[in-house]
């Protein structure tokens, strides 16, 4: 771009260049009288001011304001025609016509400019032609506006494809400084993401590891809490304080296994060498055995091997039914349905004990509680559903659904 500026610069400042060079050889080689000179340098200093004026300090006008370089390009061609005819030497400013007709004069004007330096320029330089001989000079001066017209036009053509090819460029460094802003813009976005991302991993962990201090230390402690209640009850009775004692016992080791299979992310220690119906089988009869209220489960449709995470949650789902009822129902029996469809697993946990109102104080104590909550997170991590139906008097039925998503390896 600098150096487009310079070359256009340069053929702006050529008329003066030449008017000078032009005047210097007039005054040297002249033997007309002083007066004449003097006159003529006058007319040489008005024309210089005249293109100074017109191009020079007007930059923005040029080939782009048709109307003031048509006035500056005839007063150009007639000053110089003047002072030609008042000394040869100036001839010279005559022929820098031809190429101040393209740089002044916006688009095809600039031909017009060419064509009318042509017509007049035998007043000057083709003087040296026979002025009886027509023909010649006709000729010699449409070659002349010809050849003066293609170099204008080829000279207006690189200049257009020089424009063109700065304007690509410039629009490559527009789209290069794009890309980079975008670049910019991606990471920022990407280091956000990534920490959101972070953020809501930490807070995922920490609902896991909520999820399954519940799951296995909290159920533990209650069951034992339980067993020691109902063994401080039975102090007189040396054979049922040494049951609920081993309950207790066992309880506490169950837990302490379940502690250490969670902290290493594992399966439930039930789950972790049979499926799911058959751990379902050793929970609910456990369950009934601890708490001396009668359970049984029912399986339906064919059982199959299921994701791990599924498993889990439905495990998980039956153990914390049957903690409620053991805590709160008072239930005389309970019952556990296993449901394999299609789709889905469904899993139904009854008793027939006090029930409660859901909304009440009680539901908001415990079923709203950490429990349930927990429950229904898992059940919502799998796109599931976990419903609550109790009245007071008719017992309580949780129901639980997930997709049926089989174990990998496993035909659907």
């Amino acid at each position: 771009m600098r150096a487009e500026r310079e070359w256009d610069t340069l053929w702006r400042a050529l008329p003066l260049v030449v008017l000078g060079v032009a005047s210097l050889i007039a005054m040297v080689g002249s033997t007309a009288t002083l007066q004449h000179r003097l006159v003529t340098l006058a007319l040489a200093a008005a024309l210089a001011g005249w293109h100074w004026w017109m191009v020079l300090a007007h930059p923005h006008w040029p080939e782009r304001e048709a109307a003031p370089m048509t006035v500056y390009f005839a007063g150009l061609l007639g000053l110089t025609l003047v002072l030609a005819a008042r000394e040869p030497a100036y001839a010279l400013a005559v022929i820098v016509c031809f190429p101040m007709a393209f740089v002044a004069l916006p688009g095809r004007l600039s031909y017009a400019g060419v064509a009318a330096t042509a017509i007049l320029l035998p007043g000057a330089p083709l003087d040296l032609l026979a002025q009886d001989a027509p023909w010649p000079r006709l000729l010699a001066t449409l070659a002349g506006g010809a050849f003066a017209a293609f170099l204008g036009w080829l000279i207006r053509a690189m200049e257009k494809e020089v424009a063109r090819r700065h304007a690509a460029n410039r629009a490559l460094e527009s789209a290069n400084e794009r890309l980079a802003r975008l670049g910019e813009e991606n990471a920022e976005l990407q280091g956000r993401l990534l920490e959101a991302a972070r953020a809501k991993g930490v807070a995922g962990e920490r609902g896991r590891m909520a999820r399954e201090i519940h799951d296995t230390l909290a159920q533990g402690l209650s069951g034992i809490v339980t067993q020691l209640e109902a063994a401080e009850e039975a102090a007189g009775d040396q054979e049922a304080l040494r049951r609920r004692l081993s309950t207790a016992r066992a309880l506490a080791r169950e837990s302490l296994t379940e502690v250490r299979r969670s902290l290493n992310d594992l399966r439930p220690g039930p789950l972790a060498g049979s499926r799911l119906p058959e751990a379902l089988a050793d929970l609910v009869s456990g369950w009934s055995a601890a708490h001396e209220v009668p359970a049984t489960l029912t399986v339906t449709g064919p059982a199959r091997l299921l994701h791990p995470e599924v498993e889990v949650t439905l495990f998980r789902a039956v153990q914390e039914a049957l903690t409620n009822v053991a805590r709160h129902a008072g239930a005389a029996k309970a019952g556990v349905t296993l449901s394999y469809m299609e789709d889905v697993v469904v899993v139904d946990v009854r008793d027939d004990g006090a029930g409660f109102t859901p909304g009440g104080p009680r539901g908001e104590s415990d079923v709203a509680g950490f429990g349930l909550t927990a429950m229904r997170q898992r059940v919502l991590r799998l796109a599931g559903g976990l419903e609550v139906e109790s009245a007071p008097g008719q017992g309580t039925a949780v129901s639980v659904t997930v997709p049926a998503i089989p174990a990998e390896g496993e035909d659907a």
